[in-house]
């Protein structure tokens, strides 16, 4: 019996220094191994991070994502192909942008996130999780709404509108007709976006298989049988006339006739309650509107505006009203008037008020409050047109107290007619001339006014790389219209006015206004994380004369940059005594992009883009 029990407690014993070795081992794996690094069976896909530090993790990421970026996101449909680069390229570094970034810091992050500050005990629960609550996805921003037009320009043939059935007046006899409707379809791109998401969320780079769905119209030609008595109705009714009347006029001073045969292009068939109804589609009344009589009726209001000369305000220019045809309310008005049988119908047009006139007595600009200053020595000619037509459109601006100033709206339409020149832009496998090259010198400037006045800054972009008009790194404002703007507020007793000077390849935007006593400290901006870009990318286009090279300036870094701004309020403000705001900005690695004018005899269209027809090379520097 005393054996039996001897060897019980031989066993426990055995047992406790057994599980205590186990315990022990296990403890010094993980003081070794896994103490401030990422725990085991934590994975990115088939990325294993177990045991690595932040520095080792960081640098797999890395190569994984530098991969994805490098070969860009790749679809497929039947046998033709196409590559979106991860970066959109243009001429000129304000139209650039990038379409998918990882955000490798804080995936890191949150790998080590789920191990951060866990004794040993909280390790030894750990391992007994279930492996799927190990796995976790890189932080990466996709744009969606940047990638589906890109899309759609490389498949045009997968985008075809679906069209209703509709009236037309046939051309050899002038009678009603009827059109058939036509089936469309489009990309499914939420399928498409899924799939690339479930891609990326692995780390992986798989083609992408495009599907299509289809889209119906919603009349077909047997629904107008019961309406085809309303529309010989139209065609021999009396043309509609639009009016417009100025105000300092009797009668109306400029008029547009719609004449039947234009007016039945304009009919719609709408579905009510599953009857048929005819009205006017407002889209195409807003697109005739816009192109011909909104450019006859619209006149712009004028800001007042002065300038300072030896301390002296010269060229008073006072403010005046505009009127603006109202497209919408007017597009309403007609459909209305047709419906009801009215043939003369008046457009609406309202007041454009932007700004109320003020005197010189009350404005109490006495002095520069603050300057900004950048330089754009290497810019083409057309780019520094272009910054000087943006200079012109906000230099004599008046900023009121309290108004919070937006870039987009001072700047109003880019485009030919307010002095801009287009620049090229690389979309997918084309190249197209889009307006506003230049303008981000006009917001890093402006931004970097309202930092040295002391302006809380209410909207900010960096751009997508490292451009050297916008040195020092982290500095630099973005603007593009509609979006992003560059934003602040005037919170001055008084108001401020925006003077433009050049000298030589320098811009500066001085700010007048009155000294407040507000005391403003900006750092020098902090720059780390450098990455090297990729080689340089060669692109075909018959933009350029056989053989000709044009390239963007050189490839540029990735990095992260910070300022810290300081703005100390005097005693007497009403305002929070302290304001103080760090400025980080991200930038990509962004390659080297050259256009080379195409060979109408070569195949190649461009490179880096597969397809059917297309080849693939590619050259390094």
């Amino acid at each position: 019996m005393k054996t039996k029990k001897w060897a019980i407690k031989s066993l426990l014993v055995l047992v406790v220094f057994l599980l205590l070795g186990l315990i022990l081992k296990s403890f010094f794996n993980w003081r070794d191994n896994y103490q401030g690094k990422i725990y085991p069976g934590v994975k990115i896909g088939s990325l294993d991070l177990s045991g690595k530090s932040a520095a080792e993790a960081q640098e797999l990421i890395n190569e994984k994502t530098s991969n994805i970026i490098n070969s860009g996101l790749i679809f497929s449909y039947n046998h033709k192909s196409t590559t979106i680069d991860a970066s959109v390229s243009s001429f000129d570094a304000d139209l650039s942008y990038p379409a998918l970034t990882f955000d490798v810091d804080n995936t890191v992050k949150q790998a080590l996130a789920l191990s951060q500050n866990m004794n040993y005990f909280n390790y030894l629960l750990f391992r007994l999780e279930p492996q799927n609550k190990k796995i976790i996805k890189p932080i990466y921003t996709l744009d969606e709404e940047r990638i589906k037009p890109l899309l759609a320009n490389a498949f045009p043939e997968l985008n075809i509108a679906p069209i209703n059935a509709s009236f037309t007046l046939s051309e050899k006899t002038g009678e009603l007709v009827t059109d058939p409707e036509e089936l469309g379809k489009e990309i499914n791109y939420d399928l498409a976006f899924s799939e690339i998401k479930n891609n990326l969320d692995s780390l992986n780079n798989l083609p992408v298989d495009l599907k299509t769905h289809s889209k119906y119209p919603e009349v077909k030609a047997g629904d107008l049988t019961s309406l085809e008595g309303e529309a010989k109705k139209i065609i021999n009714d009396e043309s509609l006339k639009l009016e417009y009347k100025d105000p300092n006029q009797d009668i109306a001073t400029t008029t547009w006739k719609i004449r039947p045969e234009k007016l039945i292009t304009w009919l719609s068939i709408n579905k009510d309650n599953g009857s048929l109804k005819l009205s006017l589609d407002q889209t195409k009344i807003i697109s005739y509107l816009s192109l011909n009589a909104s450019p006859k009726i619209d006149v712009e209001a004028v800001r007042p505006r002065f300038e300072i000369s030896n301390g002296k305000v010269i060229n008073w220019q006072t403010g005046t009203k505009g009127h603006q045809l109202d497209i919408p309310s007017s597009a309403a008005k007609i459909s209305e008037a047709f419906l009801s049988g009215q043939k003369d119908i008046n457009l609406v047009v309202k007041d454009v008020v932007d700004d109320t006139f003020v005197s010189e007595d009350n404005l109490n600009i006495k002095e520069i409050i603050g300057t900004g200053h950048s330089n754009f020595k290497g810019s083409s000619a057309d780019r520094i047109k272009n910054i000087k037509a943006g200079a012109k459109a906000v230099d004599g601006m008046l900023i009121a107290p309290g108004e919070e100033f937006s870039l987009v709206k001072a700047l109003g339409n880019v485009d030919a007619e307010n002095g801009y020149y287009p620049e090229l832009v690389i979309k997918g496998d084309k190249t197209v001339k889009e307006y506003g090259g230049g303008l981000c010198q006009i917001g890093t400037t402006l931004f970097r006014s309202a930092l040295y006045s002391g302006l809380p800054i209410t909207y900010r972009q960096n751009h997508s790389y490292r451009v050297s008009y916008y040195e020092p790194a982290g500095m630099d404002a973005a603007v593009y219209i509609p979006q992003p703007d560059v934003r602040f507020i005037n919170d001055t007793a008084n108001y401020i006015l925006i003077q433009s000077r050049f000298s030589g390849n320098d811009i500066y935007f001085d700010f007048w206004g009155t000294k407040d006593g507000r005391e403003v400290t900006i750092t020098d901006p902090t720059v780390y994380n450098i990455v090297k870009p990729k080689p340089t990318k060669y692109i075909e286009t018959p933009e350029l004369a056989p053989g000709k090279e044009k390239c963007t300036e050189s490839a540029h870094n990735g990095a992260d940059a910070y300022f810290d701004y300081k703005v100390v309020y005097p005693s007497t403000a009403t305002t929070t005594p302290v304001h103080e705001r760090r400025f980080s900005s991200h930038y990509v690695p962004w390659q080297k992009v050259c256009l080379i004018g195409a060979n109408t005899a070569s195949s190649t269209s461009v490179i880096g883009t597969t397809g059917s027809s297309t080849t693939t090379t590619s050259k390094t520097n």
